[in-house]
């Protein structure tokens, strides 16, 4: 008994455990000395299940004496990243001083002092409103944690309540515990060990992340988190050179009405209906779709036809858009979306028409253009006529009454299995949101998938209904 009580002993001994700490600004156990703060641009990208990148966050980091000031442009749409943010604090004690973030959605500012936390916050349309509250202790904002992360005392078992405070969350705790090390593969192939810091909280929006720090320099190799349908993303930097063959694309090609660049063989009647799917991070059927393309080479149009129902969100939009052939030059659009009816008509470089809400009076619709553009409805269409040759780039130019000229890239991925189908694999991308991936039959140029992921770790797809 007495010598397993000695072993038991030992185990103790060998295994400290650590008493959960409360962080604050200049704690002594924040080792921000020696910690460096530099100007980079970190890639956002999906690892599992399929690599994906999902774009690019900037930061920019000035110093002045003891002011460090930090401005960020997050331009990840897929993962719900779009916004910009200037944060000031003091160094080394990391105190924050002033914090503004602002969304397509909401925009807020908030000034620290001490305990004191003055400033505004509005949402939408909403005028920002004051606010000025006293917290019991001194907080830090959530942009510091990855330097807290980098600052902690590395020792397996390590953990500290990290409490925070934003114009739009107000008061936040995150824990942040450091897990023990790993070798971690950086994007450029090479090896480093790493102390892992695993961060939590609770609340709207709260996910798990992990911070990789190299091991003696506690520099930030990466930082990961799981996402819906366990989605693997991650954010680590890139380097200039990394920037520049990122960027270092095959030229587009432009793709406008009239320029004879498309394949017309696969320009021919059709009718196709289709099952709307989420795939992930769940199965279930969502809604249906139909597309009619009727070519009339005599009257010189080209018609299309879909309707789309989304039941389990009460959509349904029904398009008819007539093009000239084979130019496909816009002719006419009409749009019904839930009783939001649009008719368009275009000419070389105007397009007019009404936009009705419901009972409401019709708006007049007026738009002028400079140069030849398809309407954006015909995307689809293009996708199927593009030269299938691995990494070809088009620019697809289309006009709305909306949004106005839009430049979409279309690029030609490769070949991958779908059914039994090498099918070609051709992506578009938008202005604004994610890349909607387009799989191609490519003999019959068949549309056998069409598949979109509106945020990080959701994948939609729609295929033909006689594929179920």
């Amino acid at each position: 008994m007495r010598a397993f009580l000695a072993l038991m002993a030992l185990a103790v001994v060998a295994a400290p455990a650590f008493a959960q700490v409360t962080l604050r600004p200049g704690h002594p156990d924040l080792l921000t000395a020696g910690l460096s703060l530099d100007t980079e641009t970190v890639r956002v990208r999906v690892t599992e299940p399929r690599p994906t990148d999902l774009g690019l966050v900037a930061t920019t980091v000035e110093r002045d004496g003891d002011t460090i000031t930090m401005r960020t442009n997050a331009d990840v749409p897929r993962a719900g990243q779009v916004y910009d943010v200037t944060v000031s604090m003091a160094w080394p004690t990391l105190a924050p001083i002033m914090r503004e973030r602002s969304t397509s959605g909401s925009t807020g500012m908030t000034r620290y002092d001490g305990t004191t936390v003055t400033g505004t916050y509005g949402r939408g349309d909403w005028e920002p409103l004051p606010f000025d509250i006293t917290l019991p202790a001194e907080v830090f904002f959530p942009e510091a944690l990855p330097v807290i992360a980098r600052a902690l005392p590395f020792a397996e078992g390590y953990t500290a309540t990290v409490p925070t405070f934003t114009s739009e969350r107000r008061i936040r705790d995150y824990t942040l515990t450091v897990t023990g090390q790993q070798d971690f593969e950086r994007a450029d192939g090479s090896t480093v060990t790493a102390w892992v810091v695993e961060e939590t909280s609770q609340g709207r929006g709260s996910s798990a992340r992990k911070y990789f720090v190299e091991d003696g320099t506690r520099i930030l190799v990466a930082s990961t988190t799981t996402a819906q349908g366990n989605t693997e993303v991650i954010t680590e930097p890139v380097t200039e050179e990394m920037l520049a063959a990122m960027n270092a694309e095959t030229p587009a090609v432009e793709l406008r009405p009239g320029l004879d660049r498309l394949d017309l063989s696969g320009l021919t009647d059709y009718q196709g209906d289709y099952v709307v799917k989420i795939v992930q991070p769940i199965q279930q059927d969502a809604g249906t779709a139909t597309r009619r393309l009727v070519v009339d080479e005599a009257a010189g149009t080209v018609t299309l036809t879909t309707t789309t129902v989304i039941a389990m969100a009460g959509q349904r939009t029904s398009e008819t858009a007539v093009a000239a052939y084979p130019s496909l030059a816009p002719i006419s659009v009409r749009s019904d979306n839930n009783g939001s009816i649009t008719d368009l008509t275009y000419t070389a470089d105007a397009v007019s028409g009404t936009k009705t809400e419901g009972e409401a009076d019709p708006e007049p619709v007026e738009m002028a253009f400079e140069m030849p553009a398809y309407a954006g409805t015909w995307v689809f269409e293009i996708v199927r006529l593009v030269p299938f040759e691995e990494g070809w780039r088009g620019a697809v130019h289309t006009i709305s009454s909306e949004d106005g000229p839009r430049e979409t890239v279309v690029t030609v991925i490769g070949r991958e299995d779908v059914d039994g189908v090498s099918a070609w694999i051709v992506e578009a991308q938008a202005p604004e949101g994610g890349p909607v991936e387009f799989a191609v039959h490519p003999d019959t140029r068949e549309m056998l998938r069409t598949r979109l992921q509106p945020q990080a770790g959701v994948i939609v797809d729609i295929v033909p209904a006689d594929a179920e």
